[in-house]
């Protein structure tokens, strides 16, 4: 029998040519996230270390709604959260993203997911290629939200 992985990550960037101040406008204003976001079209409560968000994702045909708490705050730089459900001590996800000025003046977005716990590996099994195509969705379309009004910024 095979051992189950204890914990696995994946990891999306992307460069997008709009000023950090911009896309996390995007990232933050949950409420907005419908306009532009096609993985996790609604979002709920407040980006405050501490404080939980409620955030609906589209997980191929599935569609969970997932309740995080916020962890990590940097306005303009960073924001992260990770999971809150009842099975958290089997598994837990953890998403950052980070922007990076480039020096051309625009931001590349690092956008990273850690999940740990005993069953980690079967969420793996079940859910990596969901959420690897969901990363890279939502990056690129928080990307042409950002560079479409970008310079009215």
């Amino acid at each position: 029998m095979a051992a189950c992985n204890s914990q696995w990550e994946t990891e999306h960037r992307i460069d997008i040519a709009a000023s950090p101040e911009r896309v996390w406008q995007l990232l933050s204003e949950l409420e907005n996230y419908g306009q532009w976001n096609p993985y996790s079209p609604r979002a709920e409560g407040r980006l405050v270390v501490g404080e939980e968000v409620r955030i609906e994702a589209h997980l191929g045909d599935e569609v969970r709604w997932v309740n995080n708490l916020v962890t990590e705050v940097e306005p303009g730089k960073k924001l992260c959260w990770h999971s809150l459900e009842w099975y958290g001590f089997l598994a837990r996800g953890f998403r950052c993203r980070n922007l990076q000025p480039l020096p051309d003046g625009g931001v590349r977005l690092v956008h990273h997911e850690l999940m740990v716990g005993p069953l980690s590996g079967l969420i793996e099994r079940i859910y990596r290629e969901d959420i690897d195509e969901g990363l890279r969705v939502m990056d690129e379309a928080l990307k042409a939200a950002a560079e479409a009004t970008g310079q009215q910024q």
